[in-house]
């Protein structure tokens, strides 16, 4: 099973420019790295990674949430897929999303 984290997304995460990753999460993170790939429906959005006391998507994250109608109240589990030479690739899968089959409500 690969390492994953989960996040909730909150009004101030859609706002936000960036997302926080989890501290507990960063011992699964190399240093050298700032790229990373957040697989998503079939696409793949590319944004940074700040790799310093802090860590945080950057540089794309507000696009990767506008593109694809992420709202408040969603449930988005980030899981660490790969790291190669270059980046560090994450499957995301989201919940939250309304269809026929799963109805949500968010207010």
């Amino acid at each position: 099973m690969n390492p994953s984290f989960e996040v909730l997304m909150k009004n101030s995460y859609i706002t936000q420019d960036y997302m926080h990753i989890p501290k507990y999460f960063y011992e699964h993170l190399p240093e050298s790295h700032s790229t990373t790939v957040l697989h998503y429906d079939g696409e793949p959005w590319f944004m940074k990674i700040n790799m310093g006391k802090r860590r945080w998507f950057k540089d794309g994250w507000k696009y990767f949430l506008m593109n694809n109608n992420i709202k408040w109240g969603w449930l988005i589990n980030f899981e660490l897929v790969e790291i190669t030479q270059f980046c560090v690739i994450f499957q995301l899968h989201v919940t939250g999303r309304v269809t026929l089959q799963d109805p949500v409500e968010i207010n």
